[in-house]
């Protein structure tokens, strides 16, 4: 998801860009004049070492992760292997070869519990579950293997288009594809979405300022599942159409029994503070996604009569 605005968007500011990755069944997302995909798993260190020496790169960004928190909890080693052994992996590979590293961690690594709701990047780590533990430790070792480093908490990720996206967002869309008249979103947990276009514009000038560090990227505004989701609905044009039912935590507590922090919301405190804050309000960006991408779900004629379908929960 992230990839397909980092790309296009380091190609743009004329760097050389070397993409990997672990799957090469899908097309390239930025089409054939773009960089070429070539293969690398980055949890086997003879081929972090290989494609060190191949490239030899001036600044690698670690993107490649396990997200899902129900694998990770079900998952432990595989998922250290993944998000904390690999990202040694690899700065271990950027130390020998002098290179600095951007990791992309999460807002996953905070507990939820500070009476502000707001973390900014002085507050103290304390991962509730597998995949958030893995990703602090993973910071931990770029911290300690690396001097020049850029570790950057993103919040809920929204991008990608319709054959990258797998989160939240796509999944509201495909129950409206599917003719689904009654939503469920969940209610009870904050955060603050990350939208990959303008996390790509404000990387790019990161990385240009070197100003070397611990960085929160996430857009602007707080909201719930419940809100994104009203969120959507109000821009395809859809909330007479359409219920939106707002539920707890606990009415998807046997598809996603893990446990997930009362509140995400990040601050992008380091970024404000040195005047390099590009992110724009969840609620403009989410707009902005959703006539880029999905402009076909849009309804042009509100009056329109729709036709009527039965009632599902979705997720």
């Amino acid at each position: 998801m992230l990839g397909r605005s980092l790309v296009p968007a380091l190609v743009g500011a004329d760097h050389d860009v070397t993409v990997t990755d672990i799957d090469l069944s899908t097309p390239t997302p930025w089409g054939p004049s773009g960089p070429v995909i070539t293969e690398l798993d980055v949890r086997e260190r003879s081929s972090i070492a290989d494609a060190f020496a191949d490239v030899r790169p001036d600044l690698v960004v670690h993107l490649a992760a396990g997200t899902s928190l129900e694998f990770a909890d079900a998952n432990e080693d595989a998922t250290y292997l993944t998000n904390t052994i690999a990202t040694k992996y690899v700065a271990l590979a950027a130390r020998k070869h002098d290179a600095a590293m951007v990791y992309i961690s999460t807002a996953g690594v905070f507990d939820g519990t500070k009476p502000s709701e707001v973390y900014n990047e002085y507050d103290q780590p304390n991962p509730l579950n597998v995949y958030g533990r893995t990703k602090y430790l993973g910071e931990l070792m770029v911290k300690e293997f690396l001097e020049r480093h850029y570790i950057i908490r993103a919040g809920w990720m929204v991008g990608g288009g319709r054959s990258k996206d797998h989160k939240f967002v796509a999944q509201i869309l495909q129950q409206i594809r599917d003719g689904k008249t009654t939503l469920y979103a969940v209610g009870d947990k904050l955060g603050t979405p990350t939208y990959t276009p303008d996390f790509a514009r404000t990387f790019l000038g990161l990385i240009d300022s070197e100003l070397y560090g611990l960085y929160h990227m996430a857009c602007g505004g707080r909201g719930s599942r419940f809100d994104v989701a009203a969120r959507i609905l109000d821009v395809l044009g859809m909330s007479d159409q359409i219920e939106l039912v707002e539920v707890t935590s606990d009415h998807f507590a046997e598809e996603f029994p893990s446990v997930r922090p009362y509140s995400e919301i990040m601050r992008n405190m380091n970024l404000e503070l040195q005047g390099m804050n590009h992110m724009r309000p969840w609620e403009v960006a989410i707009e902005e996604y959703l006539h880029n991408e999905f402009s076909d779900l849009i309804v042009k004629d509100r009056s329109a009569p729709t036709d009527a379908s039965p009632s599902l929960m979705g997720a």
